[in-house]
C-alpha cells in the first residue's frame, strides 16, 4: 500500500471527527429551535393582543438557524490532485464517495430551502415588530408592567400580514426539522465511515 494513500485516509478521518463534533452541536441547536418554533406556533394567536414575554422570547428563533461547514480539506486534495485514484480500496472510495454526496445534498438542496425561508421570516420580522416601541418599554418598565398593558408592539396587525408570517414560520419550522434529521444520519454516516477506514486500513 503506497504511504500516499494511508496519509489520506488518516487525514480523512480527522476530518470526519471534526466534522462529527460539528454536527453534534448543530443537531443540539436544531431541537432547541424546534421546541422554540412549537412556542411560537402555539402562542401565536397572542401576538394580536397585549405583549406576551414567552412568546416574544421565542420569536427570534424564527429569523435564524446555523449552518454547517464541511470539513473538505482533504477530499478537496484528492479531488485537485486526482487523488481518489489513489484509494485503491473499493469499500474506502465507495463510503468516502457516498459521504461527499451526502454532504453536498444537504448543503446544496436543503439548507439554500431553510436559507429562503430564513430571507422571507427576516423581511416580515422588520415590517411586523415595532422594535424601537418594544425596546424603550423594556427600559422603562418591567416585564409583568408591559404584559399587563395594551401595546402589542406590531406595526402591522392585519389578518392577512400576521397570517403570512404564521405560513413561513410553519415552512420555515418544516426545513428545520428536515435540517436537523439529514444532518443526524450524515452525523452516522460519519461516524460509520470512520470505523470502515479503521477497519479497511487497521488503523
Amino acid at each position: 500500500m503506497k504511504r500516499t494513500e494511508r496519509n489520506y485516509i488518516y487525514s480523512l478521518i480527522e476530518d470526519l471527527k471534526i466534522d462529527t463534533a460539528k454536527l453534534s452541536i448543530l443537531i443540539k441547536i436544531y431541537e432547541n429551535k424546534e421546541f422554540e418554533i412549537d412556542t411560537v406556533l402555539s402562542m401565536y394567536s397572542k401576538l394580536y393582543e397585549s405583549y406576551n414575554d414567552t412568546l416574544w422570547r421565542n420569536l427570534p428563533s424564527v429569523t435564524q438557524f446555523p449552518d454547517f461547514t464541511y470539513t473538505d480539506r482533504t477530499m478537496q486534495q484528492l479531488k485537485n490532485s486526482g487523488g481518489m485514484q489513489k484509494i485503491t480500496n473499493t469499500n474506502a472510495l465507495n463510503g468516502i464517495i457516498e459521504y461527499d454526496l451526502s454532504v453536498k445534498h444537504l448543503m446544496e438542496s436543503y439548507i439554500p430551502d431553510l436559507g429562503f425561508y430564513y430571507q422571507h421570516s427576516n423581511q416580515m420580522w422588520f415590517e411586523i415588530f415595532d422594535i424601537a416601541d418594544y425596546e424603550s418599554d423594556k427600559k422603562k418598565i418591567s416585564i409583568k408592567e408591559m404584559e399587563k398593558g395594551n401595546k402589542n408592539y406590531l406595526l402591522k396587525s392585519d389578518n392577512e400580514t400576521l397570517g403570512k408570517f404564521n405560513n413561513i414560520i410553519r415552512y420555515f419550522k418544516y426545513d428545520v426539522t428536515l435540517v436537523k434529521e439529514t444532518e443526524l444520519e450524515l452525523k452516522t454516516k460519519a461516524e460509520q465511515l470512520i470505523l470502515l477506514l479503521k477497519k479497511e486500513y487497521e488503523i
